[in-house]
Parts: structure tokens; C-alpha cells; sequence
């Protein structure tokens, strides 16, 4: 018994250091993410940015859809803009997407409403965040 305790303290000792390596520092895919490496995965289907939202994430494009209340009583509902965001800026609407080759981009970010207007301020609607490579 003593044998078996000596050989599993060292493969425990392992897989506790193991498991407490630092994470990656590549961001991981979501349903409000897009990496590179899934963008890289997609080509050549893909040529622009819209193209990579329109594959592998078009339910962010249905978002551009979505009806936003307005939050005064008595207001109309109105249609959400997503206003696409590169380099802290806005950079107007979804069809900026197809002017960004999908080789020079990093990431997507999908963002809400209410985190486009805590990062940009005031929104009309939700945000895609362009992040480009370096």
C-alpha cells in the first residue's frame, strides 16, 4: 500500500501544477466572439468581415434587426443600428464590415447596447468591436 501511495503523490503533485498553468493569452471563441483562428479556419469562404459574421456568427446580423423600446413612457420602439467600432471609433454602420479584408482581422466582438454606450457612451443600438492585427 505504501508503494502505491509513494508512486501517486508525484503524478497528484503534476497534475496539480499542470491545472494551475496560466491560461492562454489568445481569447477564446463565444457567441459574442470570433477569434482569429476562426477566421482563419473559414478562409477562403470568407473575404471581408461581414462575410465572417455572415458564416460563423449570423445571428449578430439578425441583432441588427431587433427592435430596441425606448425607454421614455409613451415612446415608439424603433429598430437597432449596430454601429460597427474600430480603434475606439465609431465607424457607422454594419456595411463598414465589407471594406475590412478578413486577413487583417484579430477579432470580433459582439457587444449589447448597454455595453457599447459604457465603452463608446450614448448607443442607438448594439456594436461590433473590429479588433485588427498588430
Amino acid at each position: 500500500m505504501l508503494t502505491i501511495v509513494r508512486a501517486l503523490v508525484p503524478l497528484c503533485a503534476m497534475a496539480l501544477v499542470a491545472s494551475a498553468a496560466p491560461a492562454q493569452s489568445k481569447p477564446k471563441s463565444s457567441s459574442t466572439l470570433i477569434t482569429q483562428d476562426e477566421i482563419e479556419r473559414a478562409r477562403p469562404s470568407v473575404g471581408n468581415a461581414f462575410d465572417v459574421v455572415r458564416l460563423l456568427r449570423p445571428r449578430w446580423l439578425g441583432r441588427a434587426r431587433e427592435m430596441v423600446l425606448m425607454p421614455q413612457p409613451g415612446s415608439d420602439a424603433r429598430m437597432a443600428e449596430i454601429h460597427v467600432y474600430m480603434d475606439e471609433r465609431d465607424k457607422g454602420d454594419i456595411e463598414f464590415l465589407r471594406t475590412i479584408p478578413a486577413e487583417l482581422i484579430y477579432s470580433l466582438k459582439y457587444m449589447s447596447m448597454t455595453e457599447v454606450g459604457a465603452r463608446f457612451g450614448p448607443s442607438s443600438g448594439p456594436g461590433i468591436v473590429v479588433t485588427l492585427k498588430h
